[in-house]
């Protein structure tokens, strides 16, 4: 875990300090290459050393697949004064981890600094841009001219792009001075496995809290600390001069938009925006908020807002914002906006994926922390730990998708890294957690040591069996660490909310389907335990006046459908009742959809479904099939007739009608999202029944 407290690293600054308190070291590596080699490929991803202590060789199973190289461009774009992004560009979908859902492409980022006294580049992208990125490069500055190297985040898949950088560089040239976080200097020290020799030709600093690189010319940088279980190596980079603040990871977004700047603002990016935030920080949002409340953001450039104005004001209001973008798009000088007291004045965000933020600085930052506090809330309410370590990343995919599930049924998720944490701080947290689940790839036919000293300590919790719990990992073979986990917890007596999940190398979208689901399994089965304890102080008057609104909501009705939707492997259904036509052109629809529905991660904006419409004489066979329970992953439609549309679409031979449909856009509201889709296509097969109509007695449930 980090702990935080604050630092002076100048007159007035606030700033984030971070230190390492884990006691759990990365495995060593004891026996020969060769069963590195087998160790290294038999385990799934993050950055857990695999290490082997026997001197048994594990089975030889299949190498993971080389990655696949998709078309992808690095395009070179002028951000601030003496400052280029390099942004490396795919509408591919290149990854199948959760985040990459909404399918819109994403972009990898890089920074150049071309300053009087040195030239700095922040961060590297990942290997699908590798060879395109140093050919950008040198057209902007001589390889051996770049001085500095400053990572806000290093992994093993950017690895490939600063070895390509470095054979660039001459004999001759001085080492590459580099400034990063402890985390990060240990994942760098590990490209010599790679290519022996090459961390020879960097110099390593570790920056601390309230370090700062004079670049000359006012280009001043700035380091924040700013690490998460997810990104341990974590650090944010501000430049005075261009008053860009470089963020990693956070405000980041997987869109391949043509804006390289957030032209169009929330609406155009507040939907990629939200779900990353969802899927990658929703989990970590203490240590979000953290970051968050140590770098005190003021907007250099604020977007308007006519509250209390009125008639030639609002006029004035547009003049100034106008006046602001154009002296910033022509680099005039203007007054510098008062701040307070160690706030730093920021023109624009700079982070690792999506858009560069100028114009929604303002609204960005303040949503990020009004998510970040609502989660801190549900914390309060009901709370899931999430424990895993990662050698290769597939573990931590797998990890991400369970989070979105707990998070999406309402729930707060708390993540633990075990690389990062001592078994006495998930001791801790699983305690104050409503239930949990641990992953663990497998390395060697064992849990790395992090796992067992995590599971060690919930073992010895005599509380920790009243939680339900889960287990997960991936592997490259057999897979014996889910095997371990998930007895060692059934000889404790351990309730589990869902069957272990075991994955082979890398997740499938029907495996991240089946993790999603999990997660949200276990989030139900905590507030379930949750509700009754609630209602139990209920007080009788308060319930009689819940009932009598929800009696008159319940005579509210709706035609009786399935809607089925696929994705790649992934499938999933529903019985929807809350159906309504709501356009004539184009012929569109809504659909509400409750959040912690399987279906709902395949029904995103852009996503396509079938609406089966279900007729009177058979509705009641479809709704007893959809009806019962279903384990993660199991398939909705079994038994039940079914062929495909010419565009995917999945029909019931049962159905009187269906429609083809394209989800434009949702609206969250309450526990539901409600979809508005355009039908694509659609046919009536059987104009001699009526429509199912769903009635019901109360508003309360379905």
């Amino acid at each position: 875990m980090q702990a935080g407290r604050q630092a002076n690293g100048g007159p007035g600054d606030r700033l984030w300090l971070c230190s390492q308190t884990s006691s759990v070291q990365a495995f060593r590596v004891v026996t020969a290459s060769k069963h590195r080699q087998v160790a290294r490929r038999a385990a799934d991803g993050g950055s857990v050393q695999a290490t082997l202590e026997t001197t048994e060789a594990p089975p030889r199973g299949p190498p993971p697949s080389a990655p696949v190289k998709q078309e992808s461009e690095v395009r070179v774009v002028d951000i601030g004064p003496d400052t280029f992004s390099l942004r490396g560009y795919s509408q591919d979908r290149l990854k199948f981890e959760i985040e990459y859902n909404l399918k819109r492409g994403t972009t990898n980022n890089s920074y150049l600094i071309q300053a009087q006294d040195g030239t700095a580049l922040i961060d590297v992208p990942d290997q699908a841009w590798t060879d395109a990125f140093v050919e950008q490069l040198k057209t902007k500055v001589g390889i051996d001219d770049i001085t500095y190297l400053i990572l806000g985040h290093f992994s093993p898949k950017r690895a490939d792009s600063l070895v390509a950088l470095l054979k660039e560089r001459s004999s001759n040239a001085p080492p590459l001075k580099v400034h990063c976080s402890n985390p990060a200097r240990n994942a760098l020290l590990e490209l010599d496995n790679k290519e022996p020799g090459l961390t020879e030709k960097l110099d390593i600093k570790v920056a601390k809290a309230g370090d700062q690189l004079d670049l000359g010319g006012g280009h001043q940088l700035r380091f924040f600390l700013t690490p998460t279980p997810r990104w341990p190596d974590g650090m944010m980079t501000y430049d005075a001069a261009s008053k860009i603040l470089y963020t990693h990871k956070l405000f980041s977004a997987h869109v391949a938009s043509e804006n390289d700047f957030d032209r169009g603002g929330w609406e155009a990016f507040g939907v990629d925006w939200k779900y990353y935030f969802d899927c990658m920080l929703a989990p970590v949002a203490r240590q979000a908020a953290a970051a968050l409340e140590k770098l005190p953001i003021a907007a250099q450039i604020k977007g308007v807002s006519y509250a209390g104005l009125r008639g030639v004001e609002i006029v004035k209001a547009d003049a100034k914002f106008i006046s602001q973008v154009l002296r910033s798009f022509l680099k005039l000088p203007e007054g510098e906006p008062a701040a307070a007291e160690g706030v730093i004045v920021v023109k624009a965000l700079a982070p690792i994926h999506g858009p560069v933020v100028r114009s929604t600085v303002t609204e960005l930052v303040r949503e990020y922390r009004e998510w970040t506090a609502a989660q801190i809330q549900l914390a309060t309410e009901a709370s899931i730990a999430v424990i895993y370590a990662s050698a290769y990343g597939n573990t931590a995919a797998l990890a991400q998708a369970i989070s979105r599930g707990v998070s999406k049924a309402g729930v707060s998720i708390e993540t633990v890294n075990c690389e990062q944490s001592s078994a006495s701080e998930v001791a801790e947290i699983v305690s104050r957690s409503d239930g949990f689940v641990v992953g663990s790839p497998t390395l060697g036919g064992h849990m790395p040591t992090p796992v067992q000293l995590a599971l060690g300590a919930i073992l010895k919790d005599p509380d920790a069996r009243a939680k339900p719990c889960g287990v997960f990992g991936s592997f490259g073979w057999s897979g014996e660490a889910v095997d371990e986990l998930e007895q060692r917890l059934k000889d404790g007596g351990f309730d589990f909310a869902f069957p272990a999940i075991r994955c082979k190398f890398k997740p499938t979208e029907s495996m991240l389907q089946t993790c999603e689901e999990s997660g949200t399994d276990l989030a139900q089965a905590v507030r379930k335990a949750n509700t009754r304890a609630r209602k139990s102080k209920e007080k009788t008057a308060t319930s009689l006046a819940s009932s009598a609104v929800e009696q008159a909501v319940g005579r509210v009705v709706g035609s009786l459908c399935v809607l089925v939707s696929r994705d790649g492997d992934a499938e999933s259904a529903m019985l929807a009742s809350w159906v309504s036509q709501a356009s004539f052109n184009p012929p569109g629809l809504t659909v509400a959809v409750a959040k912690d529905r399987a279906v709902e991660g395949l029904v995103l904006e852009g996503g396509r479904f079938t609406l089966n419409v279900l007729g009177q004489d058979n509705a009641g066979k479809v709704s007893k099939q959809l009806l019962k329970p279903f384990k993660p992953g199991e398939a909705r439609l079994q038994g039940l007739e079914t062929q495909e549309t010419e565009s995917g679409g999945v029909v019931l031979n049962d159905a009187i009608a269906y429609l083809d449909c394209m989800v434009k856009s949702r609206m969250e509201t309450g526990d539901h999202y409600v979809l508005y889709a355009i039908a694509e296509n659609g046919k009536l097969q059987n104009d001699r029944v009526l429509t199912a109509v769903h009635y019901r007695k109360t508003g309360a449930r379905y």
